[in-house]
Parts: structure tokens; sequence; C-alpha cells
């Protein structure tokens, strides 16, 4: 069950963007696949000379897998040897790397092996980069490394980005990076893709595979996937929320209007000075719900999305959430009563497995400046690693100081 819902989230559209340098300058390819009964199918490939035209392109709604392969990300060739585990292939091509400021990557196949390093500052600013542009990546790879899936697939000789792959003098195959990209195209079983676009093509296969790569990136893809999770269940419960809100509100006018035209059919006719009266409560009370309505729906496109946006851009690893209420029902939903909802209140609950960070993330919240008050409403202890909590958040609008 957990996984269909999983895969509901992750959506059938896919996309793969690679960052690579040619000459000095930085290119962007964007290829866009999606997943039918079991297949692969492309909708687009595209190619970009700059961030903004690129993030343009990017649909904040679908996956993005990336792949850095700039000159700031080294790669490195190396013979078939014992060893067995992916430091060993890195201190191989890299003696004595310090993995602490470094990361890696590993391709091992039998026809070709490659190491790909890149210091964690480098890919650390590429991410905040990209972030800056409005684009959250669910995953990242490091240089041609990142091939691997795909390579099972491929017959040399063969072209990507800034790369090319030929025969070498016995069974081995051998790469030639700096290559200039193509215009070739790579048939790979009945799916033909622009050879600029391999590496991302790769990328996307080993995540609809849910393959992992051989590298040291595993905690910080973790955070990039939840990241994207998150932000995709607080929109998606928006959007389901104010479905609901509106199915009750127009389920309460067809009760009313039935009781009334009951009610009025056992009364037999009335004067024409009391149907105008019956008429303006009606409109008045059809304008009162319309402008509650307005209201909610406005504020679900602005306030609302800056609040999720910024509740989940720091929420700590540490902490999942489970239920975001906005605007929470007061009481229960009566037909003969209106319906009532606390004005500008957020509910959020989820779990937790370190006391530290959820204190430091609520003192966080607290400090924001449409946060009037903040309360913890509950806050169980579940068992030895995790705890239940509940808190309600008081907001101001938009510019307002508290």
């Amino acid at each position: 069950m957990f996984q269909r819902v999983l895969q509901l989230f992750k959506g059938t559209v896919f996309q793969g963007l690679e960052i690579f340098e040619v000459d000095g300058t930085l290119h962007y390819t964007l290829l866009t696949l999606k997943r039918e009964k079991g297949e692969l199918t492309l909708l687009d490939a595209s190619q970009f000379s700059s961030l903004d035209s690129l993030e343009r392109k990017v649909n904040k709604k679908n996956v993005l897998v990336i792949t850095i392969n700039t000159a700031k990300v080294l790669n490195k060739p190396v013979p078939e040897t014992s060893a067995k585990i992916p430091e060993q292939w890195v201190e191989l091509a890299f003696p004595n790397l310090d993995l602490e400021q470094f990361y890696f990557q590993v391709m091992d196949k039998p026809k070709l092996r490659v190491v790909s390093i890149a210091k964690r500052s480098v890919i650390d600013e590429v991410l905040v980069q990209l972030r800056e542009a409005g684009i959250s990546p669910a995953a990242v790879s490091l240089g041609i490394s990142g091939l691997s899936p795909a390579l099972p697939f491929l017959e040399v000789p063969v072209s990507g980005s800034n790369f090319s792959i030929h025969q070498g003098d016995h069974s081995d195959w051998k790469v030639s990076l700096g290559a200039s990209p193509t215009s070739e195209h790579i048939d790979i079983q009945g799916l033909r893709i622009p050879s600029g676009h391999l590496l991302s093509f790769s990328q996307l296969l080993g995540h609809v595979q849910n393959l992992l790569p051989a590298s040291n990136l595993t905690k910080t893809n973790s955070g990039l996937k939840d990241h994207f999770l998150n932000r995709k269940f607080y929109q998606q419960g928006l959007q389901w929320g104010l479905g609901l809100l509106l199915t009750l509100l127009l389920v309460n006018f067809l009760m009313f209007s039935h009781y009334r035209s009951k009610t009025m059919a056992s009364e037999g006719p009335i004067d024409p000075e009391q149907q105008e009266a019956l008429l303006v409560r009606m409109q008045k009370r059809v304008g009162t719900k319309e402008k509650k309505l307005r209201a909610l729906l406005g504020s679900s496109n602005t306030r609302t999305t800056q609040y999720v946006d910024q509740i989940g851009e720091g929420l700590p690893e540490s902490i999942l959430l489970e239920h975001l209420t906005y605007q929470p029902l007061t009481r229960p939903i009566q037909a003969d009563k209106p319906i009532s909802t606390g004005s500008d209140q957020l509910i959020i609950s989820g779990q937790t497995n370190d006391k530290k960070a959820f204190a430091q993330w609520t003192a966080q919240l607290e400090s924001m400046e449409w946060v009037r008050d903040l309360e913890i409403e509950h806050y169980e202890y579940t068992s030895k690693t995790v705890d239940n909590f509940s808190l309600k958040i008081y907001c101001d609008g938009i510019g307002q100081k508290k």
C-alpha cells in the first residue's frame, strides 16, 4: 500500500537534467520521459545555455534527477582489479583522497570501470544555485559514472554530451573525455534519444528501476528525495482539502434547497412580501458562503502556499509530517448550522526521533514573521525512538509584522 502511495506522488513523468561543460562553457540538457505500461516513451529533449531558460522549461510537479558533469568533476577509468567495495576503487584511482571533503561515485561494469569525484562544496553550490532558481532535484549523480544503468544496453562506439566510448585494445571499452556534442541519436531497445541526453536517460532508467549507485551520496540523495515528496504532499493535500470543502458547501446548499422546497410546498402559497423577504435572506446566506469560499481559495494560492513552502524547506530529516490542516473545523459539520473554521490557523502533526532537532525546528517556526503564536497541542512518547506530536500555528497575513 505504501509503495502505491509513493508511486502516486512520484507520478509517471520523469525529468533528467545534465549539467556539462565544453571548452569552459556550461550547457544544460533536459530529457522528459513517461512510463506507460512498463515502458518508457520520450516526451521531450531540449538543450539550454542558461539557467534562466532552463527554469522556465522544468515542470516542478514532476521528479527531476540531475547529473553534474562539469570540469570540476573528475572522471578516471581504472583497470580491472580485485577491489570489491567502492572505497577500494576510489583509493585505486585517487590515492589518499579525503572522503570527508569529496563525493565519489563508481561505475563497475565488466567492460568499463570509472571513478568520478568532486568536492562536496562544488556539488552543494550547484544544488543551492538550482534551488534559488526554483528547481528542486530529487537525486544527484556524478560524472559519467551515472552511465552504469544504461551501459548493458549500449553498443560501441557511442557518444555522449562531452565524452565518447569506443572499443579498446582487448575486450574492454575506453572512454575519451572532452568531446563536443553531436547530433546523433542512440537506439536503446526501440527508444531513440539524442546522444547528448545519454547520461540523463541512464539516470532516469536507474531511478525507475530503483537502482542505487555505488557512492557516498546516499544521505544527500535521501534528503533531496524527502524534500521533493514533502513538498508534493503539501501541494496535493491542499488541493484535496479545498476540493472536500467545496463539496461540503455544495451538499449543505443542496440540502437547504431541498428542505426549503418541501417546507414551501407544505405551507402553500405565500404573499409577495414574504417571498421577497425570503429571497433576500437566501441571497444573503449564499453571498456569505461565497465570500468565505473566495477567501479560502484565494489564500490557498498565496498565503497558504508560502507557509507550506517555508515549513517544508526548513524541515529536519528526523521529522516526518503526517497531517497538515489549514483553517481546521472548530466543530463537527451539521446540516442546520453554518460551517465554522479556525481563521488563520495551521495544525501540523507527525513523528520525530530527535527531541533536540524538534525543539530547534519549533523555535525556527516561531521566528518566522507570519507566525503570530505556536502551541504544542500534543507530544507523546510512543517508543524509545519515535515520538508523536501536534502543533497549532496562529498565522498573520503576508507582510504583517509580529
